[in-house]
């Protein structure tokens, strides 16, 4: 009997069934560096249904993200208010700029 060995597809369905916060952490990061931004909205069309708490993960992980509040309108026609949009800043947060200047 042969063994069997993951081939790239069956690895990425895989990756695609797997909801565990170390995936989803990877995914969320791994769109973020693929765009300039995404918003809840699009993390949830993405199969994210709660993003908030894997993005504020990634930033204890010392990802600099940084987000901002916007009226978004779905196809429906409703209005949403206050929707994060997540990006990737180029600038170290704060706290790393002081702990830089410090030394």
């Amino acid at each position: 009997m042969k063994n069997a060995t993951p081939n790239d597809e069956s690895s990425a369905l895989i990756d695609q069934l797997d909801t565990s916060a170390a995936t989803q952490r990877n995914q969320i990061l791994a769109h973020l560096q693929r765009t300039p931004s995404i918003n809840t909205l699009e993390f949830r069309e993405l199969g994210f249904i709660s993003p908030a708490p894997r993005v504020l993960e990634l930033k204890q992980q010392g990802h600099n993200i940084q987000s901002h509040r916007e009226d978004v309108r779905t196809p429906d026609g409703r209005l949403h208010r206050g929707i994060a949009r997540y990006y990737l800043s180029n600038v170290p947060p704060a706290n790393d700029q002081q702990r830089n200047e410090a030394a």
